[in-house]
């Protein structure tokens, strides 16, 4: 961390008020980061472009999503003029100004009020019931819980150095309510551990939040993610 932080930047956001957004200096690090993981998580290239970085996500839902934070006016605007058709996918980290929420009307909204978030790891004990899969030399942790010998619960993570970034942690419809997301958190975080991580970093949705919190991680800034309108060539 440096020894000297610049301010944060202003916004009328009460998020920030309340203290989620990290300094300028901080965040960035921290998206870079939380890219190398995720790209890593989900198999996808990734290169910088810009002040951003594009993953080539090659998924169902999208092909190439761009991640930034905090832009420029100038980036953002470019950012948005490539952002054409609704396969191509811009997530932006940080608080947004009134001019920044003009420029990305121009796009379609995909989430809100989702939050970059991290946590401190540490090594645990593998729950009795979550299956570990792969080996100690994975750099990405899969786990799972089963129940009748269905699968009701998974998840994965990326170790890179000293962070992992947690993904895809889901529970199916059927067996929600039962603490099956905080088990599978623990066993990510004992694969985790067992590798060297010491910090965790996710992007949380508003219902995923509430899991996060509960086990301590804490918020780091606002996210939103938006996509083109334009029908994919």
């Amino acid at each position: 961390m440096p020894a000297a932080l610049s301010p944060p930047l202003v916004t009328a956001d009460p998020a920030y008020a309340r203290g989620v957004t990290e300094t300028t200096d901080d965040l960035a690090p921290l998206v870079d980061r939380w890219v190398e993981g995720w790209s890593l998580s989900r198999g996808g290239a990734r290169h910088r472009d810009g002040e951003a970085w594009q993953v080539d996500v090659a998924a169902a839902t999208r092909a190439v999503e761009r991640i930034v934070a905090q832009p420029t006016p100038a980036e953002l605007t470019r950012l948005v003029d490539e952002t054409t058709t609704s396969d191509v996918w811009l997530s932006v980290v940080g608080p947004l100004d009134g001019v920044a929420h003009e420029t990305l009307a121009r796009l379609e909204a995909v989430t809100h009020a989702e939050r970059m978030m991290t946590a401190p790891v540490s090594a645990t004990l593998l729950p009795a019931d979550v299956i570990l899969d792969g080996d100690g030399d994975d750099q990405v942790v899969h786990v799972r819980v089963e129940v009748d010998g269905v699968v009701a619960a998974r998840g994965q993570a990326a170790v890179v150095g000293e962070h992992v970034v947690f993904d895809r942690i889901a529970t199916e419809p059927d067996f929600r309510r039962r603490g099956l997301g905080r088990r599978v958190m623990a066993g990510l975080e004992h694969g985790a551990a067992a590798r060297g991580a010491t910090t965790g970093l996710l992007f949380a949705s508003v219902d995923g939040r509430r899991l996060y919190e509960s086990l301590g991680w804490r918020e780091v800034a606002e996210l939103g993610t938006w996509r083109g309108r334009g029908l994919p060539g």
